[in-house]
Formats: structure tokens, sequence, C-alpha cells
């Protein structure tokens, strides 16, 4: 009797988790970003994603990469949960895998950031850099500088 109710008790328990994991998953959208104004085919690009201010540009939850292509290379970031997150692009030339800066600290690879956002002597804020993911999925672009 007590081996029956312990398998019992595990079905459910699997059961309850099935169906969490079933509802995140439902939850999870695609978010497609377009990344332009590249000059050529050499090197890489790189998507940084981040859900809080505190992270940004420092500690992204997500990161996606594609091979450059002239003009335009499309990004997907897929399986995030609906919300809003800014996001961060950089083309490496070089393959070392971070953003190039000269001595005095300004980028010398091509960069940009969601909603095109700029900042005054130094990156943009969080909050500029913000885009709403809906629980469909969603389109942004980046046109880097």
């Amino acid at each position: 009797m007590n081996s029956r109710r312990n398998a019992v008790k595990q079905y459910v328990r699997f059961a309850i988790v099935a169906t969490f994991a079933s509802a995140a998953m439902a939850r999870a959208s695609d978010l497609t970003v377009d990344v332009q104004g590249l000059k050529d085919g050499k090197g890489t690009v790189l998507v940084g994603v981040y859900d809080r201010a505190g992270d940004f540009l420092k500690k992204p939850m997500r990161t996606s990469a594609a091979a450059a292509r002239p003009d335009k290379v499309r990004v997907v970031i897929a399986g995030l949960p609906a919300g809003e997150y800014a996001l961060s692009a950089f083309k490496d030339d070089n393959g070392n895998g971070k953003l190039d800066v000269n001595p005095a600290g300004m980028p010398i690879e091509p960069y940009g950031f969601s909603n095109d956002a700029a900042g005054s002597y130094g990156p943009p804020s969080y909050r500029a850099s913000l885009v709403h993911l809906p629980e469909g999925g969603g389109s942004t672009t980046i046109t880097l500088r």
C-alpha cells in the first residue's frame, strides 16, 4: 500500500512540475533583432540582452551572435519571457569577443543600442534603451555607429 501511495505522490509531483514548465514555455517569446549599418562582412555581430539596470553593459542575461554580412544581420533571441529589455550590439571585427576601445575609451568597433539610444559623453541609459517584448514575440532594429 505504501509503495502505491508513493507512486501516486510521485506522479502528482511530476504532473505539477510539468504543468508549470509547460506554462512557462508557453509564455516564452522570441525577440528578432535586425542589426543594420554593417559596412562589410568581416567579423561577428554580438547582441547582449539586459533585464536589469544594474547589469546594463556589465552582465547580459543572454547573448547571441551572428556572422557579419554587409548591410544587415538578423539575430533571433529565443525563449525570452515577455517584458522589457535593453539591448546592446557591436561588430567584433577581430574576434576577441569584446568591444575594443582607443586609449581615450572611445569604441573603435561599430556599436549600437536598442531604440538607437545614444548617450552624451558615454553610453545611453538603461531606460533609454528599453524595448517591450510582448507574449507573442517581437522585433527591433539596432543601427551600428
